[in-house]
Protein backbone atom coordinates (compact mmCIF):
# COMPACT_ATOMS: atom_id res chain seq x y z
CA UNK A 1 0.00 0.00 0.00
CA UNK A 2 3.02 2.11 1.02
CA UNK A 3 4.94 1.72 -2.82
CA UNK A 4 1.05 2.33 -4.29
CA UNK A 5 0.88 5.55 -2.47
CA UNK A 6 4.32 6.34 -3.64
CA UNK A 7 3.98 5.92 -7.07
CA UNK A 8 0.37 7.33 -7.31
CA UNK A 9 2.12 11.15 -7.63
CA UNK A 10 4.01 9.53 -10.68
CA UNK A 11 1.40 8.30 -12.59
CA UNK A 12 -0.76 11.55 -11.92
CA UNK A 13 2.30 13.60 -13.28
CA UNK A 14 2.40 10.80 -16.30
CA UNK A 15 -1.31 11.57 -17.56
CA UNK A 16 -0.60 15.23 -16.81
CA UNK A 17 2.65 15.58 -19.35
CA UNK A 18 0.85 13.93 -22.11
CA UNK A 19 -2.15 16.39 -21.51
CA UNK A 20 0.26 19.15 -21.98
CA UNK A 21 1.52 17.67 -25.33
CA UNK A 22 -1.62 16.96 -26.73
CA UNK A 23 -2.21 20.92 -26.31
CA UNK A 24 1.16 21.80 -28.34
CA UNK A 25 0.52 19.70 -31.40
CA UNK A 26 -0.20 21.39 -34.97
CA UNK A 27 -0.83 20.50 -37.93
CA UNK A 28 1.96 19.20 -39.87
CA UNK A 29 3.81 18.46 -36.58
CA UNK A 30 6.03 15.13 -37.03
CA UNK A 31 5.01 12.68 -34.28
CA UNK A 32 5.27 9.40 -32.97
CA UNK A 33 2.64 6.94 -31.78
CA UNK A 34 3.18 4.24 -29.14
CA UNK A 35 -0.15 2.10 -29.41
CA UNK A 36 -1.43 0.63 -26.02
CA UNK A 37 0.05 -3.06 -28.14
CA UNK A 38 3.55 -1.54 -27.88
CA UNK A 39 3.87 -1.11 -31.35
CA UNK A 40 4.63 2.62 -32.83
CA UNK A 41 4.25 4.46 -35.77
CA UNK A 42 5.48 7.85 -37.35
CA UNK A 43 3.85 10.76 -39.63
CA UNK A 44 2.85 14.40 -39.83
CA UNK A 45 -0.29 14.85 -38.41
CA UNK A 46 -2.88 16.25 -40.87
CA UNK A 47 -6.45 16.01 -41.29
CA UNK A 48 -8.63 13.39 -42.69
CA UNK A 49 -8.64 13.04 -46.34
CA UNK A 50 -11.85 15.63 -47.67
CA UNK A 51 -12.06 17.03 -44.17
CA UNK A 52 -10.00 20.51 -44.48
CA UNK A 53 -11.19 21.56 -40.51
CA UNK A 54 -8.02 20.71 -38.91
CA UNK A 55 -6.93 24.13 -38.95
CA UNK A 56 -3.10 25.35 -39.48
CA UNK A 57 -2.22 26.40 -36.32
CA UNK A 58 -1.61 25.58 -32.93
CA UNK A 59 -4.91 23.31 -31.55
CA UNK A 60 -6.10 21.68 -28.38
CA UNK A 61 -6.80 18.28 -29.68
CA UNK A 62 -7.66 17.00 -26.61
CA UNK A 63 -11.31 16.13 -27.09
CA UNK A 64 -10.54 14.73 -30.45
CA UNK A 65 -11.62 10.98 -30.65
CA UNK A 66 -8.88 10.00 -33.27
CA UNK A 67 -6.12 11.57 -35.30
CA UNK A 68 -4.78 11.33 -38.22
CA UNK A 69 -1.22 10.75 -39.87
CA UNK A 70 0.12 11.26 -43.53
CA UNK A 71 2.69 7.91 -43.44
CA UNK A 72 4.09 9.40 -46.62
CA UNK A 73 7.68 10.65 -45.61
CA UNK A 74 8.08 8.17 -42.79
CA UNK A 75 7.11 5.25 -45.12
CA UNK A 76 8.78 5.64 -48.75
CA UNK A 77 6.46 3.38 -51.03
CA UNK A 78 3.62 3.33 -48.49
CA UNK A 79 1.28 6.71 -49.95
CA UNK A 80 -1.63 7.88 -47.38
CA UNK A 81 -2.69 8.43 -44.44
CA UNK A 82 -3.86 6.47 -41.04
CA UNK A 83 -6.73 7.56 -38.68
CA UNK A 84 -6.05 6.09 -35.12
CA UNK A 85 -8.41 6.29 -32.66
CA UNK A 86 -6.99 8.38 -29.30
CA UNK A 87 -8.19 4.91 -26.87
CA UNK A 88 -5.88 2.84 -28.89
CA UNK A 89 -2.83 5.55 -27.93
CA UNK A 90 -0.77 4.88 -24.95
CA UNK A 91 1.71 7.82 -26.27
CA UNK A 92 2.37 10.50 -28.28
CA UNK A 93 5.82 12.30 -28.63
CA UNK A 94 6.40 15.51 -31.20
CA UNK A 95 9.32 14.68 -32.88
CA UNK A 96 11.93 16.93 -34.62
CA UNK A 97 10.90 18.46 -38.13
CA UNK A 98 13.09 16.00 -41.05
CA UNK A 99 16.64 18.21 -42.36
CA UNK A 100 16.65 19.48 -45.29
CA UNK A 101 19.53 16.89 -47.05
CA UNK A 102 16.90 13.63 -45.24
CA UNK A 103 13.92 15.07 -46.82
CA UNK A 104 15.40 15.85 -50.12
CA UNK A 105 16.74 12.17 -49.54
CA UNK A 106 13.21 10.63 -48.84
CA UNK A 107 11.56 12.49 -51.50
CA UNK A 108 14.28 11.91 -54.47
CA UNK A 109 13.29 7.85 -53.18
CA UNK A 110 9.54 8.74 -53.24
CA UNK A 111 9.96 10.07 -56.91
CA UNK A 112 12.67 6.71 -57.60
CA UNK A 113 9.51 4.46 -56.13
CA UNK A 114 6.71 6.23 -58.50
CA UNK A 115 8.82 6.34 -61.20
CA UNK A 116 9.05 3.04 -61.28
CA UNK A 117 5.35 1.74 -60.13
CA UNK A 118 4.73 3.85 -63.70
CA UNK A 119 6.96 2.53 -65.98
CA UNK A 120 5.85 -1.22 -64.58
CA UNK A 121 2.37 -0.02 -65.40
CA UNK A 122 3.35 1.34 -68.87
CA UNK A 123 5.06 -2.13 -69.82
CA UNK A 124 1.96 -4.42 -68.46
CA UNK A 125 0.09 -2.07 -70.56
CA UNK A 126 1.66 -1.98 -73.40
CA UNK A 127 2.01 -6.25 -73.10
CA UNK A 128 -1.78 -6.06 -72.76
CA UNK A 129 -1.87 -3.66 -75.87
CA UNK A 130 0.31 -6.15 -78.10
CA UNK A 131 -1.71 -9.10 -76.88
CA UNK A 132 -5.05 -7.31 -77.35
CA UNK A 133 -3.86 -6.82 -81.17
CA UNK A 134 -2.49 -10.48 -81.61
CA UNK A 135 -6.44 -11.55 -80.56
CA UNK A 136 -7.66 -8.61 -82.93
CA UNK A 137 -5.67 -9.67 -85.85
CA UNK A 138 -6.24 -13.51 -85.54
CA UNK A 139 -10.28 -12.74 -85.01
CA UNK A 140 -10.11 -10.35 -88.21
CA UNK A 141 -8.36 -13.33 -89.96
CA UNK A 142 -10.71 -15.79 -89.07
CA UNK A 143 -13.57 -13.64 -89.64
CA UNK A 144 -12.57 -13.44 -93.67
CA UNK A 145 -13.20 -17.17 -94.24
CA UNK A 146 -15.74 -18.21 -96.21
CA UNK A 147 -18.70 -19.30 -93.66
CA UNK A 148 -20.66 -20.79 -96.73
CA UNK A 149 -18.30 -23.69 -97.55
CA UNK A 150 -17.73 -26.41 -95.77
CA UNK A 151 -13.80 -26.64 -95.75
CA UNK A 152 -13.47 -22.98 -95.04
CA UNK A 153 -16.18 -23.60 -91.96
CA UNK A 154 -13.31 -26.16 -91.14
CA UNK A 155 -10.81 -23.59 -91.29
CA UNK A 156 -12.53 -20.98 -89.38
CA UNK A 157 -12.95 -23.30 -86.67
CA UNK A 158 -8.94 -24.17 -86.77
CA UNK A 159 -8.34 -20.32 -86.67
CA UNK A 160 -10.51 -19.92 -84.21
CA UNK A 161 -9.01 -22.81 -81.69
CA UNK A 162 -5.63 -21.57 -83.02
CA UNK A 163 -6.98 -17.60 -81.49
CA UNK A 164 -7.87 -19.56 -78.24
CA UNK A 165 -4.59 -21.68 -78.16
CA UNK A 166 -2.27 -18.40 -78.56
CA UNK A 167 -4.36 -16.01 -76.06
CA UNK A 168 -3.65 -19.24 -73.44
CA UNK A 169 -0.15 -19.46 -74.62
CA UNK A 170 0.60 -15.23 -74.28
CA UNK A 171 -0.84 -15.66 -70.62
CA UNK A 172 1.76 -17.97 -69.85
CA UNK A 173 4.54 -16.00 -71.28
CA UNK A 174 3.64 -14.37 -68.48
CA UNK A 175 3.40 -17.03 -66.06
CA UNK A 176 6.62 -18.49 -67.35
CA UNK A 177 8.50 -15.65 -68.65
CA UNK A 178 11.22 -16.20 -71.09
CA UNK A 179 14.52 -16.07 -69.80
CA UNK A 180 13.43 -18.18 -66.69
CA UNK A 181 12.07 -20.83 -68.84
CA UNK A 182 12.03 -22.61 -72.39
CA UNK A 183 13.66 -25.38 -73.96
CA UNK A 184 16.64 -26.08 -71.29
CA UNK A 185 14.02 -26.13 -68.73
CA UNK A 186 13.52 -29.62 -69.77
CA UNK A 187 17.37 -30.20 -69.24
CA UNK A 188 17.75 -28.91 -65.97
CA UNK A 189 14.97 -30.28 -64.76
CA UNK A 190 16.97 -33.77 -65.79
CA UNK A 191 20.25 -32.63 -63.73
CA UNK A 192 18.50 -32.27 -61.27
CA UNK A 193 17.21 -35.21 -60.90
CA UNK A 194 20.18 -36.43 -61.30
CA UNK A 195 21.59 -34.60 -57.95
CA UNK A 196 18.33 -35.70 -56.51
CA UNK A 197 17.02 -32.27 -56.13
CA UNK A 198 13.47 -31.15 -55.54
CA UNK A 199 11.82 -29.84 -58.68
CA UNK A 200 9.54 -27.17 -58.24
CA UNK A 201 6.29 -26.67 -58.82
CA UNK A 202 6.38 -24.37 -61.35
CA UNK A 203 8.65 -26.49 -63.45
CA UNK A 204 6.51 -29.44 -63.40
CA UNK A 205 3.72 -27.23 -64.86
CA UNK A 206 5.61 -25.74 -67.50
CA UNK A 207 6.88 -29.28 -68.55
CA UNK A 208 3.31 -29.95 -68.92
CA UNK A 209 2.94 -31.23 -72.69
CA UNK A 210 0.07 -29.16 -73.57
CA UNK A 211 1.57 -26.23 -71.41
CA UNK A 212 4.98 -26.20 -73.07
CA UNK A 213 3.01 -26.77 -76.47
CA UNK A 214 1.14 -23.09 -75.68
CA UNK A 215 3.75 -21.74 -74.31
CA UNK A 216 6.10 -22.35 -77.29
CA UNK A 217 3.60 -21.35 -79.84
CA UNK A 218 2.78 -17.87 -77.87
CA UNK A 219 6.85 -17.51 -77.81
CA UNK A 220 7.45 -18.39 -81.18
CA UNK A 221 4.38 -15.95 -82.52
CA UNK A 222 6.16 -13.12 -80.70
CA UNK A 223 9.43 -13.85 -81.70
CA UNK A 224 8.13 -13.83 -85.30
CA UNK A 225 6.40 -10.25 -84.08
CA UNK A 226 9.55 -8.90 -82.98
CA UNK A 227 11.44 -9.75 -86.25
CA UNK A 228 9.06 -8.24 -88.21
CA UNK A 229 8.90 -4.84 -85.85
CA UNK A 230 12.92 -4.96 -86.59
CA UNK A 231 12.57 -5.14 -90.18
CA UNK A 232 9.94 -2.00 -90.34
CA UNK A 233 12.68 -0.25 -88.44
CA UNK A 234 15.64 -1.31 -90.98
CA UNK A 235 12.98 -0.85 -93.64
CA UNK A 236 12.35 3.00 -92.39
CA UNK A 237 15.67 4.11 -92.43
Amino acid sequence: MKYSLFLLPLLVSSAAAQDDIWKTLSKGDRVAVTFRSGNSIQGQLTSKPADPRLPEGTLDVSQLNEITLDVSLEYPGLNGTLSIPRKEIKEIRKLQNLDKATLERITAEIARIRQQAAADEAARRAGENEKDAALKKARADAEKLDKNSADVKNKGAAAVKDLEDLQKGLDLLKKFPPGQFGPDTAKTVADKALRKQPVTAAESEFLDQETYRLWLKAYDYQQAQDKEKEKEKSDGK
